[in-house]
């Protein structure tokens, strides 16, 4: 067995290693160039066809998701950045893998493994809110979509002939932010759905319930408070449609598992809402509104 192959193996065993540290977005990084050394090795002179390509994006959407065993989180923001990580680690180790193809072949190259890593995160994104069959649709899902996206690009790399892999690359990256779609209509419609019985009971306010749907709504909401504030109440919230609706497709003791999880998340919402309310009471109240006279000497 040459030295290469195992080289490649060793970067394959580190990517299932690190693609698993959940939240860390080093290691996701790391995991991603490593897939992606692991499929593409050291140095290529000829750019994939479109077997090849699928196999390639494929393998490296795989090493991704065995690496993450359910870790990627189920917030499509969240769950993003990580990806982006992942999906950058990989272009940058594709770009110096093709440096030795012509034209803008390496950069095509790169494209591909960025939206195949993209489409990867999308998925597992999803899998990560649904449960029975819908997890594990979505989770084939994560290594079909990259798979189909490599074959994809690689066809149009082929078809250009050189002259227009500008299309292949434009096409990669538009694709890398095309393939969320699936992930954010799915968590919208959890969102909606789960989070409308809160409101029903007087434990959500219905106006946090319609910010909550969107990421970028609920972003840009200045009545979920500081930072720190708006993470944890938009976390709760999220994580309890999501327990939810897990609750609905399970049976047997994991109805009862989830069942603790919605307790813990309404608790986490109704404290930041407490602290929430008596912060701006404070303010409204004009505690804080003028400074204290300064000491007499």
């Amino acid at each position: 067995m040459s030295g290469a192959i195992l080289l490649r193996a060793a970067a394959a065993a580190g990517a299932l290693v690190l693609a698993g540290r959940a939240g860390d977005r080093l290691a996701a990084g790391l995991a991603g160039a490593l897939a992606a050394f692991a499929a593409l090795g050291a140095g290529r002179t000829t750019f994939p066809g479109p077997a090849e390509a699928a196999a390639v994006a494929g393998g490296i959407a795989l090493l991704l998701a065995l690496g993450e065993r359910r870790e990627m989180p189920s917030i499509t923001e969240e769950a993003a950045r990580l990806a982006s990580f992942s999906a950058a680690g990989a272009a940058a180790v594709a770009l110096a893998s093709g440096r030795r193809l012509p034209g803008a072949e390496p950069l095509a190259l790169a494209a591909l493994v960025f939206a195949a890593v993209s489409a990867s995160g999308a998925e597992s994104c999803r899998a990560g809110g649904e449960a029975g069959w819908r997890e594990g649709l979505a989770r084939g899902l994560g290594v079909l979509v990259p798979s189909a996206l490599g074959a994809g690009l690689s066809a149009v790399v082929a078809a250009s002939s050189g002259r227009n892999d500008a299309w292949a690359i434009l096409g990669g990256i538009a694709a890398a932010l095309l393939v969320w779609t699936p992930a954010v209509l799915a968590e919208s419609a959890r969102v909606r759905r789960e989070l409308a019985e809160e409101v029903e009971l007087g434990l959500l306010p219905g106006e946090d319930a319609v910010a909550l749907r969107l990421p970028w709504t609920r972003g840009l909401e200045k009545r979920f408070g500081r930072r720190d504030e708006r993470r944890e109440y938009v976390r709760s919230a999220l994580l309890l449609a999501a327990a939810r609706h897990q609750q609905r497709h399970r049976t047997g003791e994991a109805v009862r598992l989830r069942q603790l999880e919605v307790l813990t998340f309404r608790t986490r919402l109704r404290r930041t809402q407490e602290a929430r309310a008596a912060r701006f009471g404070r303010s409204e109240s004009g505690e804080y509104a003028a400074e204290p006279p300064p000491p007499q000497a």
